[in-house]
């Protein structure tokens, strides 16, 4: 078999997974998460609510949880998922792009803040670096010691920094009125529902990642503080 023929059947055999994947349809809300105030952790577990219940992660007992997102992500997050159910597709786009760089930003501070750095400090980096490519492609290797791409493949979304980098690019030609360079992106139904996509596998990824950079990191931070 020539390799170009090789190339098509591969190309078929995809296609035909692809389709016999279940349809995705959109959450109908976010998820809850409960954080270990201690040590970071994340857990989705309806009785990780419930103080009296051990942190999987540190043990710890009889402390207030807070939980993730937090309200004003919440209220984001279901206005997204009202517009979409309302057809309001670039509204969609739009908000749903902004969304996740929230989400990456509210990650990175907690990585800053579980290897000792204060708010002050968090705020200062931020602020120096906006630009999500750069906080993506600089300042999360020099935090974590791993591509992002890296880190998300270890979650299990390979293709998850692709995609999104896909869907900023749309919003960002929307936005700035300037064309873009895949034709066949637009801000229609189909871009919004993989948008929403995104959202919903955003939580998953990102709470991995909290839980490998955040809770890890304040476990060694305590660690080497321990005489």
């Amino acid at each position: 078999m020539s390799a170009k023929h090789s190339h098509n059947a591969v190309k078929k055999a995809t296609a035909r997974a692809r389709a016999a994947e279940p349809a995705y349809a959109p959450a109908v809300e976010a998820p809850m998460f409960w954080e270990c105030p201690l040590c970071g952790n994340l857990a989705g577990e309806l009785v990780m609510a419930d103080a009296n219940t051990p942190c999987p992660r540190c043990g710890a007992t009889r402390i207030e949880r807070r939980t993730f997102p937090n309200e004003r992500l919440r209220h984001l997050d279901q206005r997204i998922r009202s517009y979409h159910a309302d057809g309001e597709y670039e509204i969609v786009v739009i908000l749903g792009a902004t969304f996740l760089e929230t989400l990456l930003e509210d990650l990175l501070d907690r990585i800053m803040g579980a290897h000792g750095a204060d708010v002050s400090v968090r705020s200062m980096v931020l602020d120096n670096v906006r630009a999500v490519g750069q906080r993506i492609g600089k300042l999360f290797p020099q935090l974590t010691g791993e591509e992002f791409e890296a880190a998300a493949l270890e979650s299990g979304f390979r293709d998850f920094p692709k995609r999104w980098r896909a869907i900023r690019g749309v919003r960002n030609a929307f936005i700035h009125d300037t064309p873009y360079r895949d034709a066949d992106e637009a801000l229609d139904q189909g871009t919004a529902l993989r948008v929403m996509e995104l959202i919903d596998q955003g939580y998953t990824l990102f709470v991995s990642m909290n839980n490998r950079f955040v809770a890890d990191g304040r476990r060694a931070t305590q660690a080497a503080l321990t005489p």
